[in-house]
Parts: C-alpha cells; sequence; structure tokens
C-alpha cells in the first residue's frame, strides 16, 4: 500500500491535472511548467452504528427467518396491496368465482433450502393511502399491527421450503378458501360492480391488503420478485350455433407493483453488541450495521504544511477481514457502497438520488484487494471546506460552537446498496442492499491508542510555487 501510494506521487507530478476538480487551501496564480507534488496520510477514526430501520421501497419483497450464529436472529416479512387495473372487467355472464391463491414467486433465496417454514397470511383491516407524501410508510420498521388485528383469526397458513435449482419459475402457492371466493363474487356484483373500477376503489372497499409473516420454522428467507393473487372465474358462452351455453373458466391474476403499496420489514436481534467492538467495523444487511467514517477535514484544513497546496487526490481503501470458522451457511460481503454524508442518508434514498461523484461515491468490492477503495475524495472535501471557512474565520470560539451545533459535519456512512443499470452501464438506480450480507472491516475504535495503524487518507498536494 505504501509504495502504491508513493508511486501515485510520482504520477501526480507530472499528471498533476488527473482529476479536473482540485481542491484550493491556499489561494495562488503563477505561471510556471514545473510542478511539485507531495504525499501525505491522514488517520481516519471508523466505528460501528446500528440502524433500526431503512428506507425500503422496492420490487422485492422478503419473507423468512434465520438465525445467524454471529449476528444472531433476524426476519422479514412484508405487506402488499393488490392492483386492480383500471378498465379490468370480469365476463359478464359469470357465475362463480370457484378458486383463489396467493402465489409469491422467488428467484434466490438465502439459507438452508430443505428448511421447513410456516407463514401465515393476514388482511389489513384498515387502507394504506401511499400518495408518496408519507415517506415513513416505507421504512423497514412500520408497525403491521397499525394496519391489522392481530386478534383475528388467520386467512391462511401455509408450510412452505426453498429448494435448490431455483429459478424464476419457483413459487409458494396459498391456497385461498371458498368464503373469500364467494365474498369476491358477491362483492363485484354490487353496484354495478362499481367498487372494482380502479385500484383504489378495489382497496379501499373490498380487499384492503395482506401481511404475510412467518409465525413457525426457521433457515431460509425468500427474496420474493412478483406477488399475485389469482382466482378463476366460471361464466358460461353460447355455443357456436346460439342454441345453449357453455360452461367456461378462465384465470385472472392480480399483482402487487410499485402503483400500490408494497413495504418489507426487517427485524434483527441482538446487534448492538458489535456496536461496542472496538476490534474492527461491521456491515450487515438488511437494515442492520454500518460503519461511519469521521474524515480528517479539520485537521487538513489546518495542516501548516500545505496551506499554500492544491489538494489534487484523495483516496482511501477499507479492508475486509477474512472470515473465520466453519458457518453452514456463510454470508457474502455487500456488493457494492455508498460513501455517504451522515445527513444525507434520509434524503438520499427517499428522493431516489444517484451518486455524484462529489458528496456521494460508489465502490464495488474487489476480491483482489478484499477491499473498497474510494477515489476523488478530494471533491467532497473541498465541499466541507467551503462550508467550514467561513465558520474557521470567524475566531475559534465560533468555531467550537459550530462544530458543536453540527455534529455530523465531518461524517461519512458506508452504506450496502444494490444498483440498477441500463443496457449503457449507467447507474438509474439505487436502493438500500435488502439481501442477507455481512463483513468485517479494519479499523474501529481499539484503534484509537495506534495512530500508526489507523486506516490512511491518501492525499496528494501540488503546488507550482514549492521548490
Amino acid at each position: 500500500m505504501k509504495f502504491k501510494f508513493l508511486a501515485a506521487c510520482a504520477l501526480a507530478a507530472t499528471l498533476y491535472s488527473c482529476d479536473d476538480t482540485t481542491t484550493g487551501i491556499g489561494q495562488f496564480v503563477i505561471d510556471t511548467d514545473e510542478i511539485i507534488s507531495t504525499g501525505k496520510a491522514y488517520s481516519l477514526d471508523t466505528r460501528t452504528v446500528q440502524v433500526d430501520s431503512i428506507y425500503s421501497r422496492s420490487n422485492t419483497a422478503y419473507l423468512g427467518k434465520f438465525t445467524d450464529e454471529f449476528y444472531g436472529e433476524f426476519n422479514a416479512d412484508f405487506m402488499a396491496q393488490m392492483n386492480w387495473p383500471e378498465g379490468l372487467e370480469l365476463p359478464a355472464t359469470m357465475t362463480n368465482i370457484t378458486a383463489a391463491d396467493l402465489q409469491l414467486f422467488y428467484s434466490s433465496y438465502y439459507g438452508d433450502s430443505l428448511a421447513t417454514l410456516r407463514l401465515q397470511v393476514d388482511t389489513l383491516s384498515k387502507p394504506i393511502t401511499d400518495d408518496g407524501t408519507n415517506k415513513n410508510l416505507y421504512y423497514s420498521n412500520l408497525d403491521p399491527k397499525v394496519y391489522c388485528d392481530p386478534s383475528a383469526p388467520p386467512f391462511a397458513v401455509k408450510d412452505y421450503a426453498a429448494f435448490t435449482g431455483v429459478g424464476k419459475g419457483d413459487s409458494v402457492s396459498i391456497q385461498l378458501d371458498d368464503s373469500f371466493c364467494h365474498y369476491l363474487f358477491s362483492k363485484y356484483q354490487e353496484n354495478n360492480h362499481a367498487q372494482f373500477k380502479d385500484a383504489a376503489a378495489f382497496i379501499n372497499n373490498v380487499l384492503k391488503g395482506f401481511y404475510i409473516h412467518t409465525i413457525g420454522g426457521e433457515g431460509s428467507v425468500l427474496y420474493i420478485d412478483d406477488i399475485f393473487l389469482n382466482f378463476i372465474v366460471e361464466y358460461t358462452v353460447k355455443n357456436s350455433a346460439g342454441t345453449a351455453d357453455s360452461v367456461v373458466y378462465k384465470k385472472t391474476s392480480l399483482a402487487a407493483t410499485k402503483e400500490v403499496f408494497v413495504s418489507t420489514r426487517f427485524k434483527n436481534n441482538n446487534l448492538q453488541r458489535l456496536t461496542e467492538d472496538p476490534g474492527c467495523t461491521y456491515l450487515k444487511t438488511p437494515a442492520g450495521l454500518y460503519t461511519e467514517v469521521t474524515l480528517p477535514v479539520e485537521e487538513m484544513f489546518k495542516d501548516p504544511e500545505h496551506q499554500t497546496d492544491t489538494l489534487n487526490s484523495a483516496m482511501v481503501t477499507f479492508l475486509k477481514y477474512k472470515e473465520s470458522g466453519d458457518l453452514p451457511y456463510r454470508t457474502t460481503a455487500p456488493k457494492s457502497l455508498l460513501m455517504l454524508r451522515k445527513d444525507d442518508m434520509k434524503t438520499f434514498f427517499e428522493a431516489n438520488r444517484l451518486y455524484d461523484s462529489k458528496t456521494s461515491f460508489i465502490s464495488s468490492y474487489s476480491t483482489t484487494t478484499s477491499g473498497y477503495q474510494f477515489n476523488t475524495l478530494n471533491r467532497l472535501i473541498s465541499v466541507i471546506f467551503s462550508e467550514i471557512r467561513p465558520e474557521i474565520a470567524q475566531g475559534e470560539a465560533h468555531w467550537t460552537q459550530w462544530k458543536n451545533a453540527h455534529p455530523n459535519w465531518n461524517k461519512v456512512m458506508l452504506i450496502p446498496v444494490s444498483i440498477t443499470y441500463d443496457s449503457n452501464d449507467n447507474a438509474i438506480g439505487i436502493e438500500n442492499d435488502m439481501s442477507v450480507t455481512s463483513a468485517s472491516l479494519y479499523g474501529g475504535t481499539g484503534l484509537d491508542s495506534k495512530p500508526d495503524d489507523k486506516i490512511k487518507l491518501e492525499v496528494i498536494y501540488t503546488n507550482p510555487t514549492r521548490k
């Protein structure tokens, strides 16, 4: 690592404009052909932070229960509304609805394929109005008891297991009883089926939605791609001569889509103890553990050696420890990490933002280095410099007061995310990673007494005036 850093300094001496967004600490203008570069490493502080919930609006729902020997118990369940498309009509000669089921399609899972779990389906007793204004509806700690009656008998119960050779067509099918079929049929007959004109009418007047959760067993978590409510309609048609009726059966399917409400709840037990582990920091998804990083911005801003220098580049690598032990279902490391200012965590996901490589950055896990590398962090430091420069200029007392009022001014979070790309490999969507992943990173509060061993922010300065 040290050799690479020195090599980067040498490269900067000739290719000093490698970053089009350099950060001026001092101010200078000079006409010269020679630019000298210098390198310096600043120590970073890191710690583990537990998050009680994440913004979980996604095309995927999660269901199951799993106990990890190290990270403890994890539960996933979800609520979903069914979309009645505008213009959908059942046959005018319908005579009955003969069968119905809920089908949960999944293409992957985590855990034991043979473990048997039992799920329960409850119907929501209170409609969820999702007009986009209440972002709290999509946080993973939303309490389902607010929207359903826990004392009511279950709508359906099903034993299931994940299995090997999972493909797109694999599903858990939950048969619904005849009383639901009769209810659906009778509701459709009312008021010239006005309660079935669109999704809002259907949700408010016919079926407010489902809460699906695990009530028994453990060992796997399903990653559910599609949720369908299927029912078989019986109706009559005339024969070709028009002299007699024939009975025909037709399958109709309603889907849980982004046009209606779908939200997963996650619950982790016994993670708090890991925030107190001084030996490293942790990443755990979903809705578990993040790593907080304190950037040495004040030290850099006041560094007497570089007051007239330009901060040409800054980078840091967070190395992952190799997992020890022989666990039967080992989690993989998060594929992608988002580095984001701590105070931006909420608005970034709620506003469906993309990273800009200025105040938010993406790094993919490298199996070669066993870590995550973030480059061009001088852009972020430039933004912070512009914020603190007028505050520092007002004197030490004001600067101390400002820092106390803005405790996260120099803090960023490392957040596991999943990224959607278009056909040209451009990122078009970023969500919290809601699959089961984990990693332990080098760092932690245990290095506070060992500054030489801390993670380093590697910086290259340039200065045309330096000889």
